[in-house]
Parts: C-alpha cells; sequence; structure tokens
C-alpha cells in the first residue's frame, strides 16, 4: 500500500529532507518524521516533539543562515 504523502526509504532519509525543508522553506511546519503503519516508510510530520537534529539546528541559528543564503542566491541570479 502506498501514501499520498511524499515517501523515504529510511529514517536517515527522511530526517535529511526535513533539515532540507526546513532550510529551504521559510513557511515549512515539518518539525520531525514518523514511521508509517500503513505504507512501512517513513514521512515528514508537523505533529510531535521537534527532532533533535533540527532541534540544534534551530539554536545553532544555522536554519535561519540557510534559509537568508537561500533568499540571497535567488536574488543574486
Amino acid at each position: 500500500m502506498s501514501c499520498s504523502k511524499r515517501s523515504y526509504l529510511s529514517e536517515e532519509l527522511a530526517v535529511t529532507a526535513l533539515l532540507e525543508v526546513r532550510s529551504r522553506f521559510e513557511t515549512n511546519s515539518s518539525v520531525t518524521v514518523y514511521l508509517c503503519e500503513d505504507c512501512g516508510q517513513w514521512h515528514l510530520t508537523s505533529r510531535g516533539t521537534i527532532h533533535p537534529k533540527l532541534t540544534a539546528l534551530l539554536q545553532s541559528g544555522e536554519i535561519t543562515r540557510r534559509i537568508e543564503a537561500g533568499h540571497w542566491e535567488r536574488k543574486l541570479r
């Protein structure tokens, strides 16, 4: 069975995607990942406790720096 959500084959890939979307899209509200009982793959979610890797990047200011860099990159194209 497959879900309509974007799926990832492993938790590691899902966490990488989580950090990427939070770094690229300022309005993205995803906070963690979960293993889907329906399809057996991993998805992003805006519910639950913030993933520790995301917490670390938010606290260090890295997410903000990445978002700012993306803004400048698009501006300078």
